[in-house]
């Protein structure tokens, strides 16, 4: 049953609430099988894998719901056939924190200090050994809409702007913990980045901060709560004494892993719920109706329910939401578009890679929607990094590989380089990103009112993911561990 199927359940969802009858009901007896838990976790990313290992740990019986046929969300590594080397084109550093040193090392998954050695010298062969990411290259400035070479306006007096930068993020470390705010908000935290760094005199550490914010779209116009939480105070750190990755580049080892762990009886991949009755149960648990690929309808009751995957209403549809989530949810204006992939038969030069950058846009920003960066991996004879972003969710990935196809014969004829079709390895969607409410809101107390809704329903609905704290893996994980899990088992 997939996006026709889905669609039409979709549809009797809403014309059931439309005429006061439950889709459950009207399904009475249509599932194959009911499945009980403790626990059922919604989205099989990083924060509802992580949570649903945690929750086996406190010997809590699981499920997750996931839509796609694996777990780990954001993070995506290709394996090459021929060779079996790996390349990720997600999620690729994590912080040298307890939380994920425990997670790795739960399933015997190796790391790697990034800072800690050195692939080879610019110009050379990469060092096969070593994960993908870290093969060192030069780096060439110029614009993706024409191909004219850029010269990046490099700011005087960065180390000293980074350290005012520090200094400022400093005021709020209760960022690093979710969206637990003071009330009144600071001003702060709700008005643009652009205003934030230039009252701290901290601008000419943008260039910096932009490079590893990738994804967060226009950054200079970004609520500054949501620019130094994703590039936040721990990043400042860690820069300089090294991130982690997994030792040979494939971060997606951790998520089979974790899936083996969790077991095959424990995960409904590949999908969605369709329908949710979590109000007017008579025996007390939630009811979630979920649509399977090759298992028609199964019904799961829940003692509690985690939702981890983005709070948007197209994603919440047939959900019987409270006037309380309806209130938070539908406050979400916008979000980002981000996509990543491979792509081979570039034909360009394998020891430089191409960074999209506008001669006359502060701070040199690329125009969006854009290829931030082509990028050889090395380790494949011509095959390229390829990051793609929009201000707005509002590309499909057709549409986005489509541009992003165009600006690849773009920078081919500035370099003479015949014009070819490039083949894609991979392209993966990583929106919606970032879900941003307005300035306004925050300072009204958005945040608030969203941390608010954990242990809803008499303390049976919880909350994890980006929404509720930041895309980080890290992060993401120490807020389960810190706040969510204790939450759920009632010993915060």
């Amino acid at each position: 049953m997939h996006s026709s199927a889905l669609t039409v359940l979709a549809y009797c969802a809403s014309l059931a609430s439309a005429r006061g009858w439950s889709t459950i009901e009207i399904n009475d007896g249509q599932w194959s099988e009911v499945i009980e838990r403790d626990v059922c976790v919604i989205g099989g990313g990083a924060s509802g894998t992580h949570a649903a290992v945690s929750l086996l740990d406190s010997n809590k019986s699981v499920v997750i719901v996931e839509r796609n046929d694996h777990l780990g969300g954001h993070t995506r590594t290709y394996l090459d056939t021929a060779t079996g080397i790996p390349i990720d084109i997600g999620v690729v550093i994590f912080h040298p924190v307890p939380v994920v040193f425990d997670f790795f090392s739960k399933f015997d998954v190796p790391l790697i200090n990034m800072s800690a050695v050195v692939a080879n010298e610019p110009g050379q062969p990469a060092n096969f050994s070593l994960p993908a990411n870290l093969y060192s290259i030069f780096q060439v400035n110029s614009d993706f809409r024409d191909g004219s070479p850029v010269t990046p306006d490099v700011p005087s007096g960065q180390a000293e702007a980074i350290e005012r930068l520090a200094e400022a993020m400093a005021q709020y470390p209760y960022l690093l913990e979710g969206y637990d705010l003071p009330d009144p908000v600071p001003e702060d935290l709700y008005m643009p980045f652009g205003a934030f760094i230039e009252k701290y005199n901290a601008t000419a550490a943008f260039p910096l901060v932009y490079q590893i914010s990738q994804g967060m779209g226009d950054l200079l116009n970004v609520a500054t709560i949501y620019a130094i939480k994703y590039f936040n105070l721990k990043d400042l750190q860690y820069i300089s004494s090294g991130y982690y990755t997994e030792a040979r580049g494939n971060n997606s080892l951790l998520y089979a892993r974790a899936s083996q762990y969790i077991g095959a009886e424990n995960m409904l991949l590949e999908s969605s719920i369709v329908s949710t009755n979590r109000k007017n149960t008579t025996h007390g648990q939630l009811e979630l109706l979920v649509s399977t690929r090759d298992e028609g309808l199964k019904l799961l009751q829940c003692g509690q329910v985690l939702l981890t995957i983005p709070p948007t209403l197209n994603n919440l549809r047939g959900w019987d939401l409270t006037p309380e989530e309806l209130s938070v949810f539908t406050q979400y204006i916008t979000a980002n578009g981000y996509w990543t992939g491979l792509v081979k038969n570039v034909g360009m030069n394998q020891t430089i890679s191409n960074v999209n950058s506008a001669a006359t846009t502060p701070f040199n920003i690329p125009v969006l929607p854009a290829l931030y960066q082509l990028t050889p991996v090395g380790v494949l004879d011509d095959v390229w990094w390829a990051k793609f972003a929009a201000n707005n969710p509002t590309l499909t990935k057709e549409e986005a590989k489509s541009y992003a196809e165009r600006q690849i014969a773009t920078l081919q004829k500035a370099n003479d380089i015949p014009v070819t079709q490039p083949e894609w390895l991979e392209f993966e969607s990583h929106t919606p990103f970032h879900l941003q409410v307005t300035f306004e809101a925050i300072k009204d107390g958005f945040f608030r009112n969203l941390t608010a809704l954990q242990g809803g329903l008499d303390g049976k609905m919880f909350y994890s993911g980006a929404a509720f704290h930041t895309h980080h893996s890290t992060l993401l994980w120490q807020f389960n561990q810190d706040v969510v899990i204790p939450q759920m088992m009632g010993t915060a």
